[in-house]
C-alpha cells in the first residue's frame, strides 16, 4: 500500500518541481546529513516566513525533472497539457544537476542567499555520537568529576582514561580526547559519552552552494560577507583615488578630489584677496585656515619679519586630502 502511495504521488511531485523551476531563478542547495525530521519542519516553518520553500525529495526525480526542464517540452509528453504554460526550455538549469548529490535538499526563494544562509544553519540541535557516525569536531572530555559510583572504574581503565576515586565518585585526572576531527565513531567512545550524558556534535542544515540565474556559487562564495565586500571596494578606490591624485590622473575616483582642491585654492586667493565670491559664503568650510601656497603682502620687503619669508605651513593643509 505504501507504494503505491509514493508511486501515485510521482505525478503531483514531478510537476511542482518543473512548476518551482520555471518559477524561481534561485535555489539553495542544503546538507541534511544528521538532520532530523523535526528540524526540517521547523526550518520550513521559519523559510516560509521568509517567502522560501524547502523541497525534499528523491535525486532521481529531481534529476529527471531537470532534464526535461532544460529542453523544449515535446507535445507527446504525458504531462504536456499541464506543463505547457510553463513556457520553453531553461538550459540554463543544466548548472543546477551536479549539485543534485547525497542529502540534499532544495530551497526555492527570491531572497538573496546570503540573507537566507544565517538563518537556515543557525537551528542546530545537540546530538549523542553514534556509532559509525564521522566527528565533525574534535571531543575532549576535561578533568572532573563524572557522577559515576567506583565500581565503573574498569571502564575507564580499559580506555585507558586517567582517573581517580573521590568523595565516592570517579573523577578525571586530566583532558582525555575521545575522537579526532574525521574520525569515525567507534563502539566504546559512543559508550563512554552515553555514561557520562554528552552530546558533543551539532548539527543542523549547511548551505552547500546555490543556482543563481545560469550560475552556480560554490559553498566559499556563499559564505562572503557582503558588508567585507562593501568595506574592501571602498578601500580600493580610496587607493585609486591616492594614486591618481599624486600621478594627476583625472578619472571618477579622482575628479571629487581635485574640484575640492581647485576650490580650496580659489577659495584661499579669495579670501586674501578680499574678493568673497557667493561660493564661498555658502561654503560651511572655516576661513581661518585656507590651504594657499604663499601669502601675498604688499609691504615692501625690507619691513617684513624674516620669519614670514618662509612659509610652508600652508602648503602642508593641501596634502590633508590624500589621507
Amino acid at each position: 500500500m505504501g507504494k503505491k502511495e509514493t508511486k501515485d504521488k510521482k505525478p503531483a511531485q514531478f510537476k511542482k518541481i518543473y512548476e518551482l523551476l520555471s518559477k524561481y531563478t534561485q535555489v539553495i542547495i542544503v546538507g541534511l546529513a544528521n538532520v532530523g525530521s523535526k528540524q526540517v519542519q521547523d526550518i520550513r516553518r521559519i523559510l516560509a516566513k521568509k517567502n522560501a520553500l524547502l523541497v525534499i525529495g528523491k535525486n532521481t526525480l529531481f534529476k529527471k525533472v531537470l532534464a526535461t526542464r532544460v529542453q523544449e517540452l515535446p507535445k507527446e509528453h504525458e504531462y504536456y497539457d499541464e506543463l505547457a504554460k510553463f513556457g520553453s526550455a531553461i538550459k540554463e538549469l543544466d548548472a543546477l544537476k551536479n549539485s543534485v548529490a547525497g542529502k540534499v535538499g532544495f530551497i526555492f526563494t527570491d531572497t538573496p542567499v546570503f540573507d537566507l544562509k544565517p538563518i537556515i544553519e543557525e537551528n542546530k540541535v545537540e546530538t549523542p555520537a553514534r556509532v559509525g557516525a564521522t566527528a565533525p569536531i574534535d571531543v575532549v572530555i576535561p578533568p572532573g568529576p563524572t557522577g559515576m559510583d567506583p565500581a565503573s572504574i574498569q571502564f575507564f581503565h580499559a580506555l585507558q582514561i586517567p582517573t581517580k576515586i573521590e568523595k565516592g565518585q570517579i573523577q578525571i585526572t586530566k583532558d582525555f580526547v575521545v575522537l579526532k576531527t574525521g574520525q569515525k565513531v567507534g563502539q566504546s567512545q559512543a559508550v563512554l559519552l552515553q555514561k557520562l550524558g554528552k552530546k558533543p556534535f551539532l548539527y543542523g542544515m549547511e548551505v552547500l552552494a546555490c543556482y543563481d540565474n545560469g550560475s552556480i556559487l560554490n559553498k566559499q562564495q556563499v559564505s562572503v560577507n557582503l558588508n567585507d565586500i562593501v568595506a574592501k571596494f571602498q578601500q580600493n578606490v580610496r587607493n585609486v583615488s591616492a594614486v591618481s591624485l599624486a600621478n594627476g590622473w583625472v578619472n571618477e575616483a579622482s575628479a571629487p578630489y581635485l574640484l575640492a582642491n581647485a576650490f580650496k585654492d580659489l577659495a584661499a586667493i579669495g579670501l586674501q584677496s578680499g574678493f568673497i565670491f557667493d561660493q564661498i559664503k555658502q561654503s560651511s568650510a572655516p576661513t581661518t585656515s585656507a590651504p594657499v601656497a604663499a601669502k601675498v603682502d604688499d609691504k615692501p620687503a625690507a619691513q617684513q619679519a624674516p620669519a614670514k619669508v618662509e612659509e610652508p605651513e600652508e602648503d602642508v593643509d593641501m596634502g590633508g586630502l590624500f589621507d
